[in-house]
């Protein structure tokens, strides 16, 4: 046992450890202990002494606190990427994070995975210099917040950081009970619905009624693809094949583009292709790029789902393969009117902001802001239409930059998370549907539409990602930190 600790010691110091059982240590003329073959041993003025060699010798403390160190910004990047930082964000935040805790380190983000490259001088024995961080990805803004605030204070008291205590917090951030449940999110979806078909696409009261209960489908899918993941490969497709089935068989009597869309939006990507196009702009071009092809195929599989049963049903009634039913307009508003009352509106955009709160897994204690900032984006949107008869990707850009603003000024003003009131301001502004009815008119032969919708969502997704990152610079400046944090959010 002696002889392998004695050994272990040489390997790490570099010097010879004898083991010599008859040396003693003389202090003052009194036998104090016997070597034990720990340090070495040397003979000097008849008597016997022992050099002890200085403490970072042995077990170099900096080696333990680098692992510490290393293990740490691996757990903080794994969770930041789980519960929903902004992807444009995480390479900065990250490298941030790496230059307080003295791991240098490089990050390449791509939409399904993260690659994490430390410096080989940096990188801990038994460390690797090169790690992967596959994650899906989710939302869960109450943890969201608690793990911002833990980074804040990782990056601003750097070498003072206690990383075994960081990560203890860390620890209990992800072992919290989620804030709603999967039963509360799908309960959700309905309501969204519901909303939606009158804020967005013209529908009535009997059109609001019957896309809440049709998105009870979507809401019964998310279940069964959770219980059974080989369901999400083809969700999109079965789920819009179905409600496309009720929705034809009920077109003559209720808007059938507004039960389509509006039963479905949840599944709409205009958050994705967003995201995407700040990604493109903000210059992390591959990732934004990957992320466009699955909005494209994303948005045909939706179309296809919702061509599906209009084809079958008109091929056996003896119509032709159309896509979609016999005089399925006749029910509709004209796009330029609205078919309630426009002070329905003041009721059904906190309603609407409210069913994703809960998606997002939002805190009650987030609600009020998120509420607000998501309703002045609205409304602001609104009046340039209204008032002004402004293009789409006008309105999406004043509305944008009013939740922008906003957000980040609160943000600077309480040191807390705004990325989670841009986001509900954000999800009421994104041109998912828009993308959508380019498909769908790109499956009904009418091109001239399909362009239109088509270039309509990419220039309002520019006008919002443009409005929210000079937001960024109007509210913190050109370098883009809040009391030297890099920002987590647009």
């Amino acid at each position: 046992m002696v002889d392998r600790r004695r050994e272990e010691m040489a390997s790490a110091t570099g010097q010879e450890f004898p083991l010599d059982d008859n040396a003693t240590i003389g202090n003052g003329g009194g036998q104090l202990a016997k070597s034990s073959g720990l340090y070495p041993v040397t003979q000097a003025r008849g008597c016997t002494s022992m050099d002890i060699p200085d403490r970072s010798s042995f077990a170099p403390s900096s080696a333990v606190d680098s692992t510490y160190n290393y293990d740490l910004l691996l757990e903080l990047s794994e969770a930041l990427l789980a519960y929903g930082t902004p992807s444009h964000r995480i390479e900065a935040l990250v490298h941030t994070l790496g230059t307080a805790l003295s791991v240098p380190v490089t990050v390449h983000y791509l939409p399904t995975f993260t690659i994490l490259d430390f410096e080989a001088t940096s990188v801990p024995a038994g460390r690797k210099s090169h790690h992967i961080i596959k994650t899906r990805g989710g939302w869960d803004f109450g943890k969201l917040q608690r793990l911002h605030k833990l980074v804040k204070n990782v990056i601003r008291s750097g070498a003072a950081v206690d990383p075994h205590e960081a990560r203890i917090e860390l620890k209990a951030i992800k072992a919290t009970a989620d804030d709603w449940s999967e039963l509360w999110i799908v309960g959700a979806y309905p309501l969204s619905a519901a909303t939606s078909a009158i804020m967005f696409f013209h529908g009535d009261g009997g059109d609001a009624l019957a896309s809440g209960l049709l998105a009870i489908i979507p809401a019964l899918m998310r279940l069964l693809a959770n219980r059974y993941p080989a369901f999400w490969w083809t969700y999109e497709i079965i789920t819009c094949a179905l409600v496309s089935v009720i929705a034809s068989s009920i077109s003559s009597t209720s808007c059938y583009s507004s039960l389509l869309l509006s039963s479905v939006v949840t599944l709409l990507p205009g958050y994705t292709v967003t995201a995407a196009v700040v990604e493109v702009l903000t210059k992390n071009v591959v990732a934004g790029a990957a992320r466009l092809c699955y909005v494209a195929v994303h948005l045909a599989a939706m179309a296809y789902g919702l061509t599906l049963a209009p084809i079958l049903y008109n091929a056996a009634m003896g119509n032709g393969f159309d896509r979609r039913p016999l005089n399925s307009e006749q029910a509709c508003a004209t796009e330029q009117n609205i078919a309630v009352s426009h002070y329905w509106l003041f009721l059904c955009v906190p309603v609407y902001i409210v069913s994703y709160n809960i998606y997002l897994k939002a805190p009650f204690r987030q609600w009020i802001v998120m509420s607000a900032v998501g309703a002045l984006g609205y409304f602001a949107g609104y009046l340039c239409k209204r008032v002004w008869h402004s293009p789409p990707e006008v309105n999406a850009f004043v509305a944008a930059l009013c939740i922008g603003v906003t957000a980040n000024a609160y943000s600077r003003w309480k040191d807390d998370l705004g990325f989670n009131a841009i986001t509900a301001g954000v999800f009421i502004q994104v041109p998912g549907s828009w993308g959508l009815r380019g498909m769908l008119a790109l499956a009904y032969q009418e091109y001239d539409r399909a362009l239109y919708w088509n270039y309509s969502m990419l220039a309002i997704c520019v006008g919002i990602s443009g409005a929210l990152l000079m937001s960024n610079v109007i509210v913190f400046g050109p370098r883009l930190k809040n009391r030297g944090v890099p920002l987590t959010d647009f």
